[in-house]
């Protein structure tokens, strides 16, 4: 009777154990996972991609979990969207990728600028600081409005970012793409670069 009553109180404390360690690890992988939030900023949650991209907080968020594309937009519809692919390798660069990509666009809009490239701010938020490649472009291009049946002219500004988590993994190909009308773009430029600056790959 003794070792059953040993027995019956050993198996009390072992559960009353697991459950306490079990309480423990649950706040504290909830505070290694908690993510700081630029202040005047919202997180874009994109559940098909592991990315933290953030935006104005008053900005509206559309994202499309099918295609993984992020996509936010200024109450003047100036907006940015966030794209990855696989790196396939039919490229042999990220230059060449991005001429490959900028010879489609010149044959979807009517009028294509030719490309400016920066030198500034060779960064994509976290990558670019271990040499990962960064390319930057601003071009502007002419379409028509199939609501207004007006033309309209965009100026864009893309930023290609190539990164991999490790030397099996084949990497993957980052696009940002900030849209405005050109009237537009400057006005939105600074909230644009802190988008960039606090992105985390």
């Amino acid at each position: 009777i003794i070792m059953q009553r040993i027995f019956l109180i050993m198996k009390k404390l072992t559960a009353l154990f697991i459950a306490i360690m079990t309480f423990i690890f649950t706040l504290t992988s909830c505070g290694a996972d908690k993510l700081d939030i630029p202040e005047g900023m919202q997180l874009v949650e994109n559940e098909k991609n592991t990315y933290s991209f953030f935006v104005p907080e008053d900005w509206s968020v559309d994202v499309q979990e099918e295609s993984g594309v992020s996509a936010a937009y200024a109450s003047d519809k100036s907006n940015v969207s966030l794209m990855i692919f696989d790196w396939d390798g039919t490229a042999g660069s990220l230059q060449e990728y991005c001429d490959n990509y900028f010879t489609t666009v010149t044959t979807t809009f009517k009028e294509v600028s030719d490309r400016e490239m920066y030198s500034d701010n060779q960064y994509f938020g976290t990558i670019g600081g271990n040499g990962e490649p960064v390319l930057k472009y601003v071009y502007t291009i002419v379409s028509d409005n199939a609501a207004t049946e007006e033309v309209e002219t965009y100026k864009i500004m893309q930023v290609f970012a190539y990164y991999s988590e490790n030397i099996v993994d084949g990497g993957n190909i980052y696009i940002f793409t900030y849209t405005a009308r050109t009237e537009l773009y400057d006005s939105h430029l600074e909230e644009v670069y802190d988008i960039i600056n606090e992105f985390i790959a």
